[in-house]
């Protein structure tokens, strides 16, 4: 049986997840908010350079879902 995204995601909450966007940018946090149009807030958001090493620290980030290429569930 196939898995809705947003199921998979709202049962991502308070996990790690990397997103990548439209624009080739990274980000990796703590996932604690979503909504049904994909918007995400993240706490602990560090935004990766194209290797995937930490370029800059945010905190505390809204990404729109419109701009989100991609999400990856991190299992520590």
């Amino acid at each position: 049986m196939p898995k809705l995204p947003l199921a998979v995601l709202r049962s991502a909450i308070n996990k790690k997840v990397r997103i990548r966007l439209k624009d080739n940018s990274s980000y990796e946090g703590q996932l604690i908010a979503l909504d049904e149009y994909m918007n995400v807030v993240l706490s602990d958001t560090v935004e990766l350079d194209e290797n995937l090493n930490p370029k800059v620290r945010w905190g505390v980030t809204l990404i729109r879902g419109n701009n989100i290429l991609w999400v990856e569930i991190i299992e520590d």
